[in-house]
C-alpha cells in the first residue's frame, strides 16, 4: 500500500497538534505523523503500547523516565509500554513519526 499525500489528510489536534496517519494494518502496528508548533507541551503520560519515534524534522525537549533531553532531526527515541514521557517544550515546529505496537484489546 502506497500513502500519498492526497491519501493522508491533516487531522486538527488541539491547538499547535495536527496529525496524519498513512495507509497500514493497525492490527499489526500503529503508524502517525505528528507535527507540534513551537510552545506546545504534553504532560507526563505512558501508553499502553510500546512505541519508537523518529524526529523527522524539529527540535524538543522532553523527559523520558527520569532522563531529561533535547532531541531533534533524526533522532529516535523509544518508549516501552507503561514508560512516562513528556514533551517539556517544542522548541522549533516538529514533525515525528511514530510507530507503535498493535493497541491492546479491551
Amino acid at each position: 500500500m502506497i500513502s500519498l499525500n492526497k491519501d493522508m489528510p491533516v487531522i486538527p489536534g488541539r491547538p499547535g497538534v495536527s496529525s496524519r496517519r498513512p495507509i497500514h494494518d493497525p492490527s499489526v502496528l500503529t503508524v502517525e505523523e505528528w507535527t507540534f508548533d513551537p510552545g506546545v507541551t504534553f504532560s507526563g503520560h505512558a501508553h499502553a503500547e510500546s512505541q519508537i519515534i523518529y524526529i523527522a524534522k524539529g527540535k524538543m525537549r522532553m523527559r523520558l523516565g527520569n532522563e531529561e533531553v533535547i532531541v531533534d532531526e533524526g533522532c529516535y527515541y523509544y518508549t516501552p509500554a507503561g514508560e512516562v514521557h513528556e514533551i517539556l517544550e517544542i522548541v522549533e515546529k516538529t514533525t515525528m513519526i511514530i510507530v507503535g505496537t498493535p493497541k491492546k484489546k479491551k
